[in-house]
């Protein structure tokens, strides 16, 4: 079942395994990862999560203007900086299109809790581009152990529960959720620069 379905739960596989029904066929989807978003995430100080109320997901996004560039321009430099930001273009990039001037990507946070690993918090970044703009989504945060010792994964950061599946205590996976939405901001910060950089010589011109 692709991910951030509508689904009806119908029964228990076993513990961490629910039956779920989509369209009239029957799926196994782990329990972590189901969740019923009832409006947007807030952390235990009040702060709201930015919030998409069609995908009912966290959701950082924004159209920035970049005078005197084309969607070529945009979209070279919207390449680069994902694979050096994610040292991977081939890893991280999902989708290119440079026609369409879209890019769509899958990258990663760590997770350290008490200097421990304690798994990493995924994302989707999509990125558009335009003559003289370009606009950015960040989205789909979830967690998820990755293999970490005594770690569980504790699904979608949308979660009011997640400390239930994976850390035992609220204020845990409110650090999680802090420091994962820390970095997205860090990482669209990054993505500006980068991409409203002053034209200069072209390092390929030599």
């Amino acid at each position: 079942m692709a991910a951030n379905s509508n689904a009806t739960v119908v029964g228990h596989y076993s513990p961490r395994w629910l039956v779920v029904k989509r369209q009239g066929f029957l799926y196994l989807a782990p329990s972590a990862m189901l969740f019923s978003p009832d409006g947007p995430t807030r952390l235990l100080d009040g702060t709201v999560l930015p919030f998409d109320s069609d995908t009912k997901r966290i959701s950082y996004q924004g159209v920035v203007e970049v005078p005197g560039t084309t969607k070529d321009q945009l979209y070279v430099r919207a390449y680069e900086w994902l694979a050096k930001t994610y040292r991977s273009a081939n890893a991280v990039i999902q989708m290119q299109d440079k026609e369409a001037g879209r890019l769509v990507g899958k990258g990663v946070m760590k997770v350290t809790l008490r200097g421990f690993n304690a798994g990493y918090v995924q994302h989707t970044i999509t990125i558009y581009l335009k003559d003289g703009r370009y606009k950015y989504i960040l989205t789909d945060f979830a967690h998820e152990a990755g293999g970490a010792k005594d770690v569980y994964s504790a699904g979608p950061l949308e979660r009011p529960d997640g400390e239930v599946m994976a850390f035992g205590d609220k204020k845990t996976w409110d650090k999680v959720r802090r420091d994962a939405t820390a970095d997205a901001e860090l990482l669209i910060k990054d993505l500006q620069a980068a991409m409203t950089v002053k034209a200069g010589k072209d390092p390929s011109d030599f």
